[in-house]
């Protein structure tokens, strides 16, 4: 009985070697099998919170939050920190820019007075303009929350200005407040105090051909120098089928001072031409003939803004 070996005993006694070893028996495992990772968060989850951490706009979201909602469910980190680190590496890849940043810079704009906010949305609009030319909101998605504060500035006011190459801005509707080659003009009304413009945008309430462009330029330069000592205004730069834009020192000759005057005189001036000629200095038969004619009756209504204005506006 000493001498008889369990079962166990006598298995192992079956693996073993005539050399006394023992073989080793291999189990099969399955190869190249992986389990991919599963997002913690749904996309939509991730979408609400990459947006809450980093308000950017709607337009650089459909530039980039692809990217973003697949970065952040990548990294598995979910804190504000980690989110703005991802889109602000994301959007100088992507953008040119970091939104996040332009997101923060927005928002101080938002709280300046309109005066300081005025300077300093040109100054950022020369550096990204698609950072800061107020992109609006259009349909918001449904996993972010809409704040009271975000919807009570309407498209084209001072605190939500237009963009003059978006939809809206090519229409030809009038806004108060536009953005265009890089800088942010006022619309002059009630409340607007033009302060020391170096540029000046005509906006007419039809489309201009060439020669309407080339003729209402020469109507501005010749009522800025009627208006006071100083310059004319540059060539025209057209920014849409309804507006262009001359550039103007006012402050030469102290031509500030004096622009509801310039706006007195390109209204008549638009209607009526420059004033005719009293000598033929100009050449022979010029005696009794304008430098500009006028468009009499037909003439288009335009509206004049400014690039440098002190906006006081209530609403």
């Amino acid at each position: 009985m000493a001498n008889q070996m369990t079962a166990a005993q006598q298995a192992q006694q079956g693996n073993r070697r005539t050399s006394g070893q023992y073989d080793n028996k291999h189990h099969s495992e399955p190869q190249g099998v992986t389990l991919p990772p599963l997002p913690l968060v749904s996309d939509q989850a991730a979408e609400h919170v990459t947006r809450e951490a980093t308000a950017i706009t709607d337009h650089e979201f459909e530039r980039i939050g692809e990217d973003l909602v697949t970065a952040v469910q990548k990294s598995r980190d979910f804190t504000p920190q980690n989110i703005r680190a991802i889109t602000s590496q994301i959007g100088h890849q992507r953008l040119g820019y970091d939104p996040v940043g332009a997101a923060a810079l927005r928002n101080a704009l938002a709280s300046m007075e309109p005066e300081a906010a005025h300077y300093a949305r040109n100054l950022l609009n020369q550096r990204h303009p698609e950072a800061f030319d107020g992109y609006s909101t259009k349909q918001p998605s449904q996993a972010v929350t809409v704040h009271p504060e975000t919807v009570q500035h309407p498209l084209g006011s001072p605190d939500n200005p237009v963009n003059v190459t978006s939809d809206a801005g090519l229409s030809g509707e009038v806004f108060d407040t536009v953005v265009s080659k890089g800088r942010t003009f006022h619309r002059f009304r009630d409340g607007v105090d033009p302060m020391e413009p170096q540029a000046i945008r005509i906006q007419a309430d039809r489309k201009l051909d060439d020669d309407d462009v080339s003729k209402i330029a020469q109507l501005t330069g010749y009522s800025l120098r009627t208006a006071g000592q100083g310059e004319g205004a540059s060539d025209p730069i057209q920014d849409s089928d309804y507006s262009f834009i001359v550039h103007n020192d006012t402050t030469k000759g102290g031509q500030y001072k004096r622009l509801d005057k310039f706006q007195s005189n390109l209204h008549t001036f638009m209607h009526q031409g420059t004033p005719k000629r009293k000598t033929n200095n100009s050449g022979p038969g010029t005696k009794d003939t304008s430098l500009v004619d006028g468009y009499g009756r037909q003439a288009p209504k335009i509206e004049i803004y400014y690039d440098d204005a002190i906006v006081d506006d209530e609403d």
